[in-house]
């Protein structure tokens, strides 16, 4: 059920340096920051800007930022979520749903054809609400910061999304999926007779 008083929009920035800290406080749990640093030493200067657009969408209680979604453009038309959080107290009112939805608004006006992001192998929350949400577990990574990862993508077109799930298993009777849509128009003459393959 979504909070009542909640509200989800997208931003240029998030305030800095309150959203670091938040981050810290909803991803970066102490123990984790302490391994990193037993392990990794301290945490070294960040990384360059990459220059790709970036798109914020926040979830605001009033003014307190309770919730985002920090994505940015990547090449062939994918939008990468790179990290999204909810603060505890406002888990589990469809917050996190909201910001997913709000993010593939972003994503479809600004012409995507797919959303990917990564999510631990044992966040069952999020991954859940991925898959309810049409989303697919498409590969996995390990990392040593980060553990098991897995991979998770949406297309955001609807006939290339069928596609997908027709190539990813997902449809039952996948060849006559193909072969129905490769069937040439009524009276066109063209015999169907073999197999449709498909090339890359």
């Amino acid at each position: 059920m979504p909070a009542p008083s909640v509200t989800i929009r997208a931003v240029d920035l998030f305030e800095e340096p309150a959203f670091t800290d938040l981050v810290n406080e909803v991803l970066h749990d102490p123990d984790r920051r302490r391994i990193g640093e037993l392990y990794f030493g301290p945490p070294g200067p960040p990384p360059p800007k990459s220059g790709a657009q970036q798109v914020r969408v926040g979830a605001f209680a009033g003014d307190a930022l309770v919730g985002w979604t920090h994505a940015w453009l990547q090449p062939g038309g994918t939008l990468y979520a790179g990290n999204s959080g909810v603060v505890p107290a406002y888990r589990r009112q469809g917050v996190y749903t909201q910001l997913v939805a709000a993010i593939e608004q972003q994503a479809l006006a600004l012409g995507c054809l797919r959303i990917h992001s990564h999510h631990r192998a044992a966040n069952n929350a999020v991954l859940i609400a991925k898959m309810k949400a049409g989303y697919t577990i498409v590969g996995t990574e390990c990392t040593l910061e980060m553990g098991l990862l897995l991979k998770m993508c949406k297309e955001l077109d609807p006939r290339r999304a069928e596609v997908f799930r027709a190539r990813a298993g997902m449809l039952e009777e996948t060849a006559r999926f193909f072969d129905e849509r490769a069937a040439p128009p009524s009276g066109s003459g063209r015999d169907l007779a073999g197999p449709v393959i498909l090339r890359e």
